[in-house]
């Protein structure tokens, strides 16, 4: 029997990255997921890290569509490496596209990432998304100016990557007066350092601990003012969507490899499968619906909208979808299959990237209200 669930997602993550995948079906499930795994390590060995860099600057040149169909397919093999390297790509691209605007210094420093496959863990954090005194992401680091550049201090947490990062990416307020800007900084830079933060195994993989910014310092040339080069907040909306659709792509590949047990299962009831499966499906067509918008070049406050809304059904839909599979799959495939309690722990986190349920409900409140005070960047 071949299985035609996630036929598309499998066949894009073929076509980009066919020693990645052949590489992590080698492994099962709970040896990818565990907090030794070299799953990490695996992804940045290979092309990968240029999957939403275009070819001109050296990388694959995958669309946001291309992305999130990939994304889902990682997320099946190894939610912990989904989660992860979500923040890599966004940070990718956002950087690509922010560097339009930039000096040539700059767009050659960012070509020189993407041919080197360098990994860019990202620290943003979640601020009061859609008010006028925020943005979507709030700095929890520090910066004050100094000769030739500016020492940082502060810690994210829990920031991704935290063990396999070449570059950190951060989001940092001027000590003084709060301008906001964002720091591409080597991970080797002296007062950098992580401590341990993540306690539970569920996606221990994806390298969560806490780093530490200690008077660090940054050159001018790698802190990006959001006022001078970003001052519509058009790249930090380009951020936040790339993160709405990889991180929800990510946890609908971990609900669907719940679907594949259902599959497997000749005791399946289909109406139950067909139940669970509209919700996981129904949720992948409307992030593909954004992702393609947003491939067209829509970056407007609508779309932004939509992905908060696509999220919040996500969350929901995940949640009613794999309480159906392993309802149907029973309590004995529970307690003879570690894989299927672990998934069941893992799509529960889906809810818990920012933004927090009561600010995505506040912010599309007020969008729909027509609240001038509230814009979405």
């Amino acid at each position: 029997m071949t299985i035609r669930l996630m036929a598309t997602e499998r066949a894009a993550l073929q076509r980009f990255l066919p020693g990645l995948q052949k590489e992590l079906s080698e492994y099962g499930l709970l040896e990818l997921e565990a907090r030794d795994s070299q799953v990490v390590a695996l992804f940045k060995n290979s092309d990968a890290p240029a999957l939403v860099a275009s070819e001109e600057w050296g990388g694959l040149g995958a669309s946001a569509l291309e992305a999130t169909r990939v994304q889902r397919a990682i997320g099946a093999l190894s939610p912990s490496l989904g989660a992860a390297t979500t923040m890599h790509h966004l940070s990718v691209a956002t950087l690509i596209e922010h560097s339009a605007t930039g000096t040539a210094d700059e767009k050659e420093l960012l070509k020189g990432v993407v041919q080197a496959r360098l990994l860019l863990s990202s620290g943003f954090s979640e601020g009061t998304i859609g008010t006028s005194a925020a943005s979507a992401f709030k700095p929890t680091v520090t910066a004050r100016a100094v000769e030739g550049g500016f020492k940082v201090n502060g810690r994210k947490q829990p920031c991704s990557l935290s063990g396999s990062m070449d570059l950190l990416t951060a989001s940092v307020a001027d000590e003084e007066t709060g301008r906001r800007g964002v720091i591409v900084i080597p991970s080797a830079s002296e007062g950098i350092s992580t401590e341990k933060f993540w306690e539970t195994p569920v996606l221990a993989a994806s390298q969560s601990e806490t780093v530490v910014l200690k008077d660090v310092f940054v050159p001018s040339e790698l802190l990006f003012w959001n006022d001078v080069d970003d001052p519509t907040g058009l790249h930090e909306k380009t951020g936040y969507v790339w993160f709405g659709l990889l991180i929800s792509a990510t946890y609908l590949g971990a609900a669907s490899l719940l679907l594949e047990r259902m599959l497997e299962n000749p005791k399946t009831d289909p109406m139950l499968y067909a139940e669970a499966a509209g919700e996981i499906e129904t949720s992948m067509a409307a992030l593909e619906a954004v992702a393609r918008a947003f491939d067209e070049g829509d970056r407007s406050d609508e779309l932004s909208a939509r992905v908060l809304f696509v999220r919040e059904q996500i969350r929901h839909g995940i949640r009613r979808a794999v309480s159906t599979a392993v309802d149907s799959l029973g309590g004995i495939a529970f307690i003879k299959s570690p894989e299927i309690a672990y998934l069941l722990a893992a799509v529960q986190a889906a809810g818990f990237h920012p933004p927090s349920r009561r600010a995505t409900a506040d912010t599309l409140h007020a969008y729909h209200a027509g609240t001038d005070a509230v814009t979405l960047h």
